[in-house]
């Protein structure tokens, strides 16, 4: 059979809704990579964006069974395995024709799970632009799956997995920068701006979009896991940096650059160069981004110069940095891999905060020797920097040193089950210490309770964990509900070219932050 022209194939992309009753949406980065790499190589498609209209499942199937497609694509993080299990089953139901490509962590760090609980086609593993292309364009043109790198799929005969090679990796500036148009943009920056007012009497003047300007961390703690995980660090260059600031500027009227990344400096000499570039360049936006607690310390500069460099990034622009303590205790950090001193937290905070730049931070208790104490220690240290930390709890994620120690020790038997159980770090999803949920909560509750007094924030007691960002479904009206609307989807028809959000609170002219 002849090969399908591009022109004449069908395709959908898909953006989940991870939190549905989120008061705050943000554009989709690493979808909006993909995208565009397929755009721009003749591709057109359509978008199913259940996150920004929080469509209800039975919308979501009616859609599915009204519109046949030869190619489904979606990925996202792997708290959101059931959705996403249910979806690609709802897809094959109605579309037994439909090819269904999955990437991100949701599959691509447990490959042979997800093949098996599901009917998805394709397992992207690693960056997803090249793989996702070369595998739609493998299929089209009815060719063999076995020379694309980066995936996962079943023998056509013994229906066993079958994981090529891992893809090499190359600059980041050899990718197009994010076409937006694909999404309703003023939608998307009407609700950001509502988790990054720093002007709280008029929020919607602020005017968030983001700006990937590195893939992948330097590091490996043994709680997290991301896409780029077996891929090196990778820094964009700042003329690229700035390219994409100055298109978002002058075409979205953006005011304020959220740099959306796993680590965006892993040092401050490197976020130098990158405020110099600002400054040099003329553009007139606030920014935030992502650092290591030991930002200043990594590299044993003088305090002078440590404050100089917070200086120029104060005058680059830099409204915030988060870099996250995790725990107070010693023992605890170094179960985590994080090798860091809780020193070098409390040495960040003061520089910051000097120049009045807004930290922000968080914590994850639950490891496996948590103790009452340790989780003391760690609120020690926040009450010590005047810092409300974003309060999470440890959650094994496939692909990380604390899911194989999970399951070793007999605390996940059932990989699928697990999988289908867990939710937000906000919620104990599984308890490995000697304390019980009670204990934990208790010992939680009476820091943040301490917290909340000292910084005068206001807070209830439901809100401690869930400060605002994250919301329970009681009383929450779900906006998907209703009939489908194919009019308010957006069509292609015609080749048309649309680690958090912050909450900061403020307190005492700067002298205390909070992150939810």
């Amino acid at each position: 059979m002849n090969a399908k022209p591009k022109e004449a194939c069908s395709l959908l992309f898909v953006n989940p809704c991870l939190r549905k009753n989120s008061f705050s949406k943000l554009l989709p980065i690493g979808l909006g990579y993909v995208m565009t790499y397929f755009k721009t190589r003749g591709y057109s498609f359509d978008l199913l964006d259940v996150d920004l209209n929080e469509y209800s499942d039975e919308y979501i199937e009616d859609y599915l069974r009204q519109h046949p497609y030869d190619f489904v694509m979606l990925g996202s993080i792997v708290t959101h395995y059931k959705w996403v299990k249910w979806f690609v089953n709802t897809v094959k139901k109605h579309q037994p024709q439909a090819k269904v490509i999955v990437g991100n962590s949701v599959a691509g760090s447990i490959p042979e799970v997800f093949l098996k609980h599901t009917q998805a086609d394709v397992v992207v593993i690693g960056e997803g632009e090249i793989s996702a292309y070369e595998t739609v364009e493998a299929l089209r043109q009815q060719q063999s799956l076995d020379d694309v790198a980066g995936i996962a799929f079943r023998h056509p005969v013994s229906h066993e997995m079958i994981k090529t090679p891992v893809r090499a990796t190359g600059p980041v500036d050899d990718f197009e920068m994010v076409n937006w148009d694909f999404f309703d943009v003023e939608r998307y920056i009407s609700s950001a701006s509502l988790s990054h007012g720093f002007d709280t009497q008029n929020p919607q003047a602020v005017r968030v979009m983001p700006v990937s300007t590195a893939r992948g961390c330097v590091f490996k703690c043994t709680f997290c896991h991301y896409v780029f995980w077996n891929d090196p660090y990778r820094h964009r260059s700042a003329e690229s940096i700035l390219a994409e600031v100055r298109r978002n500027i002058e075409k979205y009227q953006a005011n304020y650059i959220n740099f959306w990344d796993d680590l965006s400096f892993a040092s401050a000499k490197q976020a130098e160069r990158l405020a110099d570039q600002i400054l040099a360049s003329g553009l007139k936006f606030s920014w935030s981004a992502a650092i290591r607690v030991d930002f200043f310390s990594r590299n044993k500069l003088p305090r002078e110069r440590c404050i100089e460099i917070a200086h120029k990034m104060k005058a680059a622009g830099c409204k915030a940095l988060g870099f996250s303590l995790e725990s107070g205790n010693k023992e605890i950090l170094e179960m985590m891999n994080k090798r860091i001193d809780v020193s070098a937290f409390l040495d960040t905070v003061e520089i910051l905060r000097e120049v009045d730049i807004v930290c922000n931070t968080s914590v994850v208790f639950g490891y496996p020797i948590e103790t009452r104490e340790s989780i003391r220690e760690t609120f020690a240290q926040c009450l010590r920097a005047k810092v409300y930390p974003s309060i999470g709890f440890l959650l094994p994620l496939p692909g990380t040193g604390m899911y194989d120690y999970a399951k070793e020790h007999g605390f996940i038997t059932d990989e699928d089950a697990y999988l289908d159980s867990i939710t937000e770090r906000q919620d104990i999803c599984l308890n490995m210490t000697q304390l019980s949920d009670e204990d934990i909560m208790q010992e939680i509750k009476r820091g943040a309770e301490q917290l909340n007094e000292l910084l005068q924030l206001g807070l209830d007691e439901e809100r401690y964990i869930r400060t605002g960002r994250y919301q329970n479904d009681k009383g929450v009206h779900d906006k998907r509900e209703g009939p489908l609307d194919p009019d308010n989807i957006q069509r292609n028809e015609n080749d048309f070219s649309f680690n958090y959000s912050q909450t900061v609170f403020q307190v005492d002219g700067g002298k205390a932050d909070a992150v939810c």
